[in-house]
């Protein structure tokens, strides 16, 4: 049924997450050794028999890629930039098209994702990607690449965060791997936390939990200074409307 063409980072875990459930055929003749695992089939035209086509090459590889093909497909892209109409400009007049941005996190069942596309084909789409995660249908194409920015790119700045909060506590005397478990923990139990209160239809703004962690003269204000001081909250602000921006001239 499904057909994944590219097999980087992004594509592996789409695939790892979808092999269980789905019959999948993929092609990427750069990475074929590097995963023995894996049947790879030699030439994209052994995709053509397949309903639905993954796309998950880099943006600038959308084009060739979909040339090869002659029949119509449904057509599900995570390429970063690269817009509706260019695929229907390179692919059969009658296949459809949606854009699906995923983050690394749906291999573990926790993918955020934003998509648009062809209305037809969304219960297709939800069909394969809901179950491995939260999607958000989008009202517009334009906003594919806010989704890009924020979560598609969002693991690396939350991992960057885990790592900064990791060496904080080793500098403050704790092992890497105590320090590790303890800020890994704060992450998930403040996730958890706002998920409950979201259940139980009580306010979840980040600003009004934070001021629940932070008493007068406490040691958390303090902590908080520093970060306000070295601009953490427009540093963030700026890294995601930059990924954003970037997204944009992908397309």
């Amino acid at each position: 049924m499904i057909g994944l063409v590219g097999l980087g980072n992004m594509g592996y875990a789409i695939y790892k997450a979808l092999r269980d459930r789905n019959s999948i055929k993929v092609y990427d003749p750069y990475v074929q050794n590097k995963y023995q695992e894996i049947s790879f089939v030699n030439e994209i035209a052994e995709l053509e028999n397949e309903k639905v086509i993954i796309i998950a090459v880099k943006p600038n590889k959308v084009t060739e890629v979909l040339q090869d093909f002659k029949l119509p497909h449904i057509y599900i892209s995570i390429a970063a930039g690269v817009k509706i109409s260019t695929i229907k400009q390179n692919s059969h007049s009658n296949s459809s098209i949606v854009r699906i941005m995923p983050n690394l996190p749906l291999i573990a069942n926790e993918g955020a994702m934003g998509m648009f596309g062809d209305p037809k084909s969304y219960e297709i789409a939800k069909e394969l990607f809901s179950s491995l995660g939260k999607i958000i249908e989008l009202p517009n194409e334009e906003l594919i690449d806010a989704v890009t920015a924020l979560s598609g790119s969002g693991p690396a700045y939350v991992f960057s965060f885990l790592h900064a909060m990791t060496e904080g506590g080793l500098k403050c005397g704790l092992s890497y791997d105590m320090s590790f478990s303890l800020a890994l923990q704060t992450l998930k139990g403040s996730v958890a936390y706002i998920e409950q209160l979201q259940k139980q239809n009580l306010p979840y703004h980040p600003a009004e939990l934070r001021n629940k962690v932070t008493s007068p003269a406490g040691t958390t204000i303090y902590g908080l200074e520093v970060l306000e001081e070295n601009g953490f909250h427009a540093s963030v602000m700026k890294a995601i409307f930059s990924a954003y921006k970037r997204a944009q001239e992908l397309g």
